[in-house]
C-alpha cells in the first residue's frame, strides 16, 4: 500500500472520531433516545455521556415496545449496551 493511501485512510478515521465527538457534545443537556440490544429505548436529558459511551440521562423513561415502563430521575446506562443514540423528535 502506498504512504498516500495510508494517510487518506488516517485522515478518514481521523474525520470519523471528530464528527462523532463533535455530534456528542452538541447534544449534550438535550433530549435523546437511546436504544439498547435488549430493545429497550430510553428517553430522557443527556447529562453526561463518556469515551466508552457510557450516559447518564436524566428524567428519562423506559419504553418497551412502544409502552412506557418505568421512570427515572436518573439512569446509567453502560456503553457496550447501546446501540444508537438520537436526538429526541
Amino acid at each position: 500500500m502506498s504512504t498516500t493511501g495510508e494517510s487518506e485512510h488516517t485522515s478518514t478515521a481521523s474525520g470519523s472520531a471528530d464528527i462523532t465527538a463533535s455530534f456528542l457534545s452538541s447534544i449534550a443537556n438535550q433530549p435523546v433516545n437511546i436504544k439498547l440490544h435488549n430493545d429497550f429505548v430510553y428517553t430522557g436529558v443527556l447529562s453526561s455521556i463518556d469515551g466508552y459511551m457510557n450516559v447518564v440521562l436524566q428524567n428519562a423513561s423506559e419504553i418497551v415496545n412502544g409502552k412506557t415502563m418505568k421512570t427515572y430521575d436518573e439512569v446509567f446506562l453502560r456503553g457496550n449496551n447501546v446501540i444508537y443514540i438520537g436526538m429526541a423528535a
